[in-house]
């Protein structure tokens, strides 16, 4: 069987928490019922926000009945299940973002490596709600 291999793209942060909040729980969801598979998360345009430090701590929102935070999922992605998080740099000076302001396991890639992933196999993976 071919591997399952899948690239997450976050175009917002704080200007649809929902978003945020869904994408973080289906991947979340993916990787705990099967570790196997690869996801990694691409941010693009007010999504690279999601790296900036102290951000994903401020996105929350009550589902089913309890309190998701966005940035409790993202570090269960990152640390536990060695999700990549990619960042576009293009898009950090329109928000004043640095090197400096991105969280632990952010990597910088220029848009062309969102293409590149998708090229190597990964199935693309949006939400718009």
């Amino acid at each position: 069987m071919d591997a399952k291999k899948f690239i997450f793209v976050l175009s917002h942060a704080t200007e649809k928490p929902i978003e945020v909040i869904g994408l973080l729980k289906i991947a979340t969801n993916m990787k705990a019922f099967d570790d196997s598979i690869e996801l990694d998360i691409f941010l693009i345009g007010e999504g690279v926000q999601l790296a900036r430090k102290g951000t994903a701590e401020t996105i929350s929102m009550e589902m089913e009945g309890q309190k998701v935070q966005a940035a409790e999922m993202l570090h269960t992605l990152l640390d536990d299940f060695g999700v990549k998080l990619f960042v576009c740099h293009a898009f950090m000076p329109a928000y004043n973002m640095t090197r400096d302001d991105l969280i632990p396991h952010s990597e910088l890639k220029s848009s062309s490596y969102l293409g590149e992933l998708m090229l190597d196999g990964r199935v693309p993976f949006q939400l718009s709600v």
